[in-house]
């Protein structure tokens, strides 16, 4: 029996990340939402970068695209994650060195907004633009040429952490997956592994609007005016740094936005009737590692899951195992 290509994809408004599963083996992707298109491409690329060619444009997506480039509308169905999933899909068959006849077929799980997967037409239109309307998907990676077939592409909600991943941890208790991501954060309440459909609920509190918190904060203090670039940079290192310089006051006014920015987390899970009585809470996504200080200082004995990032992948990944050997 042919051995099953399983491959999980984690498309958030920050960054892309994916499993493959071959064999007993897992291969890992990681690279920011961001795509420009480009002609002639030429120049060399940076790790997590591709050059892509995808009918008769080419784009270059990844990390060397500027900030300028990311996208903030709340829709995946976009050409963004299309290209973003076939990428993945072709690199990670390459880091597996898995040769493929032309219509061999993947399983794939991917993300959905809790919006499109509570919506039969916004799923069905959301599966039918990854799946390439059932056509074979030719694509063009760092100059090499993948084709694949996508059907039954199993489309999961946002925001389920690592609770399909670690079932055992969680299948007695009552949780609350708090998952901090790129636009949005999302939150569910589950009972044992079974979501909770009327919690399910979306802010627009994700790590974008703190990025633009502390650039209008700088502008204001210092009169200096910074790109989308800068404040990727600023929010990852913690401080200001102008003319070579780094200015000292500007670290603790950014530990005092991420601050109120968790705060204000936690005032919208409020404000939808989270109590937060439960026997576990779990932080996931991108942004739990950048504010992991503060929700440990709110909520001390909840988890910040290791490597959050991926937290999501994985629990797609465990649901996949199951359809695909089902």
């Amino acid at each position: 029996m042919q051995e099953k290509i399983l491959i999980s994809i984690d498309t958030g408004k920050h960054s892309i990340k994916a499993l493959l599963k071959y064999q007993g083996q897992i291969f890992t992707i990681m690279f920011r939402s961001k795509l420009q298109k480009v002609e002639r491409f030429g120049i060399d690329l940076e790790p997590n970068s591709y050059h892509v060619k995808f009918g008769v444009n080419e784009y270059l997506i990844g990390d060397m695209v500027s900030e300028d480039y990311s996208d903030f509308t709340l829709s995946k169905t976009s050409l963004l994650h299309q290209l973003s999933i076939y990428t993945c899909i072709a690199v990670l068959l390459e880091k597996a060195k898995i040769p493929l006849p032309l219509q061999s077929k993947i399983h794939l799980a991917i993300n959905a907004p809790i919006n499109v997967y509570k919506d039969t037409n916004l799923k069905e239109a959301h599966r039918d633009l990854i799946e390439n309307s059932h056509q074979t998907i030719l694509i063009s990676v760092n100059n090499r040429l993948f084709s694949f077939r996508l059907d039954n592409v199993i489309i999961c909600f946002e925001g389920m952490g690592s609770i399909y991943d670690q079932m055992d941890q969680f299948k007695n208790k009552t949780s609350i997956i708090v998952d901090i991501g790129g636009l949005n954060t999302t939150l569910c309440s589950f009972k044992g592994i079974q979501p909770l459909f009327n919690t399910m609920t979306v802010s627009n509190q994700g790590i974008n609007v703190l990025k633009g918190k502390v650039g209008k904060v700088i502008n204001e203090r210092f009169g200096l005016s910074v790109s989308a670039d800068d404040l990727e940079q600023i929010l990852q290192r913690g401080y200001l740094a102008h003319k070579g310089q780094i200015i000292e006051e500007s670290k603790q006014f950014i530990e005092e936005i991420k601050r109120e920015h968790l705060l204000q987390i936690i005032q919208f899970a409020q404000s939808r009737e989270y109590t937060f009585n439960t026997d576990s809470i779990h932080f996931c996504g991108g942004g739990a590692y950048l504010l992991e200080k503060f929700i440990k200082e709110e909520f001390p004995f909840s988890n910040v899951m290791v490597n959050p990032q991926f937290a999501n992948a994985k629990s797609f990944l465990k649901i996949l195992e199951i359809k695909a050997n089902g």
